[in-house]
């Protein structure tokens, strides 16, 4: 079952909606469960945000963890996983700047809120650049001008930053809106 030349990925249909996506083929994945498509679920299923980060948050990056994970039967989902993974992380600063009592007006826009959270000490100095990179990131595939297709391996290392991001955010405990 090849992709669909002309789309570039597996054109659904009744018969094959259940069936790995032919993409997947030769993936080789770093843990040791054996399979691929079972080292994939594992390795998601194993990413969690902070129990500090408020639910609305977690609650998303859970639906954006599962577009990942059914990424197996729909290799562009992949794609889609990952792009909602950067909206998360923008969430993320909207629900740390409430709880932080940020001025709605100083805080509108993405980059507004990383700039106002760096100067109150709730980013590190260090981390502003890697804030800034997530956004930019948001803007670049919020605005396609095609299918993006991305490699697991990439995905798997933009998931591990956003986490370590988005619970730094609130792992001061400061109490955060739920």
């Amino acid at each position: 079952m090849a992709k669909d030349e002309q789309f570039g990925f597996k054109r659904l249909s009744l018969d094959n909606w259940l069936t790995i996506d032919p993409a997947w083929r030769g993936v080789v994945m770093s843990n040791s469960v054996g399979r691929p498509d079972l080292s994939w679920v594992h390795d998601l299923v194993q990413t969690n945000l902070s129990p500090e980060v408020p639910i609305e948050v977690r609650n998303l990056f859970d639906v954006a963890r599962g577009a990942l994970i059914y990424s197996l039967v729909f290799y562009p989902l992949l794609a889609l996983g990952i792009e909602q993974m950067y909206r998360v992380a923008d969430v993320a600063t909207v629900v740390r700047c409430t709880a932080a009592s940020a001025d709605d007006k100083a805080t509108k826009r993405y980059v507004d809120r990383i700039d106002w959270l760096g100067k109150n000490d709730i980013i590190a100095g260090e981390d502003i650049q890697r804030w800034h990179a997530l956004r930019m990131l948001r803007n670049d595939t919020s605005h396609p001008k095609d299918q993006m297709i991305m490699a697991p391996g990439i995905v798997l290392s933009m998931i591990s930053d956003i986490i370590e991001l988005v619970d730094l955010l609130f792992a001061d405990n400061t109490p955060a809106t739920t």
